[in-house]
């Protein structure tokens, strides 16, 4: 996972007498060792074609596989090869470059659970969880606040975003009170406006787990918190301070944590994190690269 551990839990090669705190890097080092073994010159790069963590697995056959475990080991994955570029005890400096594997959820893989969720994305482009990477020039989330809403996806057709929203506030059972008329969020009074807050209800309702804003691609995930004017998305830090009286939301204070953190919209096409993942799509590539000199190459 990349976590500091203390000297006593630190591995020691018996051949080498080089200590390690984590597999990935014993890992490239033997390959080295046989690299070096077979007169392979050292200047011939090293790449790293797969590593990552499934998010999700058969609950008794993988407890390993979960979201959290998958996204402490691909954001530290990250800021080990990229921000903190330390090499390997063997070769101090000289970092591989790695692909993640990998970049979407495979839901008709078959095989044990965990072979369908290896993705940091599902299929419809939202991701599975925002990776938490600071230094970076912000990966996918550079979200300090670990909050996340759910609204109706900019490319989204309207009578879908529509269905989806009367799905919300019908079998989904949101609590959709607040977009009827004379209720705090009913304006401005427009489908996406008012679906975006149904589907926000359902996904802090449940947790927002891995596809719980999907809506059948109507929906989004973004760390920018929708609450404006009177009407407090949940989620939001400010929802503690509504007051709800009939149904409306109202709020006595209006301040937000928007400003001053890397907010990143995605699948609007507008922000270089998704750009970035387009390029990848255009290319015909499966894998998020980072090299140890360009991040973006």
């Amino acid at each position: 996972m990349f976590k500091p551990l203390p000297p006593s839990l630190e591995m020691v090669d018996p051949n080498t007498l080089l200590h390690y705190t984590n597999v990935f890097d014993a890992m490239l080092d033997a390959v080295y060792v046989a690299l070096k073994n077979l007169n392979v010159s050292a200047a011939v790069p090293v790449l790293v074609t797969e590593t990552g963590w499934p998010s999700y697995g058969d609950r008794k056959e993988e407890p390993y596989a979960s979201r959290d475990n998958a996204n402490t080991y691909n954001s530290n994955l990250i800021k080990h090869v990229v921000t903190d570029k330390p090499g390997t005890p063997m070769r101090p400096g000289a970092q591989a470059s790695v692909y993640i594997y990998e970049l979407f959820n495979e839901d008709l893989r078959p095989g044990p659970v965990s072979e369908a969720n290896w993705g940091l994305f599902h299929g419809n482009g939202t991701p599975v969880y925002l990776l938490h990477v600071n230094g970076t020039d912000g990966f996918l989330g550079n979200d300090t606040t670990d909050r996340t809403f759910c609204i109706a996806a900019d490319d989204a057709d309207e009578k879908a975003v529509q269905a989806a929203m009367d799905w919300a506030c019908g079998p989904g059972r949101s609590d959709c009170t607040a977009i009827q008329p004379g209720q705090g969020c009913y304006q401005p009074n427009d489908v996406r406006s008012h679906a975006s807050f149904a589907f926000n209800t359902y996904y802090q309702s449940q947790g927002k787990a891995g596809g719980s804003c999907y809506f059948q691609g109507a929906g989004m995930v973004t760390t920018t918190d929708p609450s404006h004017d009177s009407c407090i998305f949940p989620g939001s830090k400010l929802y503690s301070n509504v007051t709800k009286s009939d149904g409306a939301n109202s709020s006595t204070t209006q301040t937000s944590d928007s400003k001053g953190s890397a907010i990143w919209r995605l699948r609007t096409g507008r922000e270089k994190g998704f750009l970035f993942i387009l390029r990848l799509l255009l290319s015909g590539m499966v894998a998020v690269i980072m090299t140890n000199s360009n991040f973006w190459t």
